[in-house]
C-alpha cells in the first residue's frame, strides 16, 4: 500500500506510516481531525478510548458474528453455493463472512449436501492443492481455528496442515452454544449449522447477541424478509447473497453498536470524512423588524403581533396553513414596522 500511495498520491496530502503496535500507539497520541480504523471490537475499544482523549471523531468498522437465516421457502442451491463463497473468500477471513448459519429442518440436510458439493465444484476434491483457496494469515490465527473444530460435530472438512497454516473449508454441526465457536467471531473457514422450526427463536437468539456487522437472509417469503428487516439490528441486511452489498458505491457500509460507528463507501465516504458547517449569513439592515425579540415583551403591539402569529399558526399534522401563515407574519411585521414608533427610534413609520 505505501509503495502505491507514495508512486500515485501527493505525499503533501497522504502520507503513510508503517510499524506495529508501537508505531499505533504513537499515532493515537496526536490529535486529528478524524480517525478510521478497522480491525477487532477489543482494539477498536483502545482506539476510541484514545480518541476521546482529544474529542476526535472516530470512524470504527469492526466485526462480530454474521448471522445467516436460510429459510425453507428458498432456492437451497443456490443458498449454499452463495454461502459457500462468502464463506471462503480469503478463507473467512473477512470482516463480513458468513459466521453462522440457522437453516429451517426442512431444509438442513438438502443444505449440507449443497455446500458440500459446491465446495467440490469451486475448489476440487482437494481444496489444499487448489490456487484459488487461501491460507490462514499465522500460526496464532491458525491454531486458534484449529481449537474451534471440537466444539461440534465436523459434518465436513475438517482437514489441517500447520506447515502450511491450512484449514480447510468446513462444516460443522450441532455446535455447542457456549463455545467460542459460537461466541467468538470465527474469521476463518470454519462454518457452524444449527437447524430451527420457528423463525422467532432464530430471531430472539441473535438479538440476544451484539448486534452484528452484517445479517444474512436466504427466503422468497416477504413477510419473513420483513421481520428480519425490521426486528434485527445490523449495519447491513443482506437479502439472497452474501458480501455483494460491498459491490454498491450508492449503499453507506458500516456496523452498529459493537461491530463498527459511522458509515463508509461512495457518497458516504467524503460525507464521513466531512465536517458539515453550517452558516448563516443576514443582511446588517432592517433592524426594526427584529425588534420583535428584544425584551421588555409586554409592549401592546408586540402582543398584538405574537397573538396574530399564533392565531394563524399552521398545522403541521394536516400540513395546511403554511401559505396563510407566511403571508400573514409578513403583512403583520411589516404593517407594525411602519406603524408603531419603535423604542429610540424618535419617530413612527419608515424602517430604519
Amino acid at each position: 500500500m505505501k509503495k502505491y500511495f507514495d508512486l500515485f498520491l501527493d505525499p503533501l496530502c497522504y502520507r503513510t506510516v508503517e510499524g506495529g503496535v508501537d508505531t499505533a500507539k504513537a499515532l493515537l497520541t496526536i490529535t486529528w481531525d478524524h480517525i478510521f480504523f478497522t480491525g477487532s471490537v477489543s482494539v477498536g475499544k483502545i482506539v476510541a478510548k484514545a480518541a476521546a482523549e482529544n474529542l476526535t471523531p472516530v470512524t470504527l468498522e469492526l466485526g462480530g458474528k454474521c448471522p445467516v437465516i436460510v429459510d425453507e421457502n428458498t432456492n437451497i442451491d443456490t443458498a449454499a453455493k452463495r454461502i459457500i463463497w462468502g464463506k471462503c473468500v480469503n478463507a473467512g477471513q473477512t470482516c463480513i463472512a458468513p459466521d453462522y448459519v440457522y437453516c429451517h429442518k426442512k431444509q438442513i440436510a438438502t443444505l449440507i449436501e449443497k455446500m458440500k458439493s459446491h465446495i467440490a465444484d469451486m475448489y476440487g476434491e482437494d481444496p489444499q492443492q487448489s490456487d484459488c483457496f487461501a491460507r490462514i494469515i499465522n500460526k496464532t490465527h491458525f491454531n486458534r481455528l484449529k481449537s474451534l473444530l471440537s466444539d461440534g460435530t465436523i459434518a465436513v472438512g475438517g482437514t489441517t496442515d500447520e506447515d502450511t497454516h491450512y484449514i480447510a473449508p468446513t462444516i460443522i454441526t450441532n455446535p455447542v452454544l457456549d463455545s467460542k465457536l459460537m461466541t467468538d467471531e470465527i474469521f476463518g473457514p470454519i462454518l457452524p449449522i444449527l437447524e430451527y422450526e420457528d423463525v422467532q427463536s432464530v430471531l430472539k437468539y441473535i438479538r440476544s447477541k451484539q448486534k452484528p456487522l452484517v445479517c444474512y437472509v436466504f427466503s422468497n417469503n416477504a413477510k419473513l424478509i420483513d421481520q428480519v428487516k425490521k426486528r434485527v439490528s445490523a449495519g447491513t441486511l443482506d437479502v439472497n447473497d452474501c458480501l455483494m452489498h460491498m459491490m454498491v458505491p450508492t449503499l453507506p457500509f458500516g456496523g452498529v453498536g459493537h461491530s463498527g460507528i459511522g458509515k463508509y463507501h461512495g457518497k458516504a465516504t467524503f460525507d464521513e470524512f466531512t465536517h458539515h458547517k453550517s452558516v448563516l449569513h443576514k443582511p446588517i439592515g432592517m433592524e426594526s423588524v427584529n425588534n420583535l425579540r428584544y425584551p421588555p415583551y409586554d409592549a401592546e403591539w408586540k402582543q398584538n403581533l405574537m397573538y396574530s402569529l399564533a392565531y394563524y399558526k399552521p398545522n403541521a399534522s394536516t400540513g395546511t396553513g403554511f401559505a396563510k401563515y407566511a403571508v400573514t407574519s409578513t403583512m403583520a411585521g411589516a404593517a407594525f414596522a411602519y406603524a408603531y414608533a419603535w423604542p429610540g427610534s424618535g419617530a413612527s413609520g419608515g424602517s430604519q
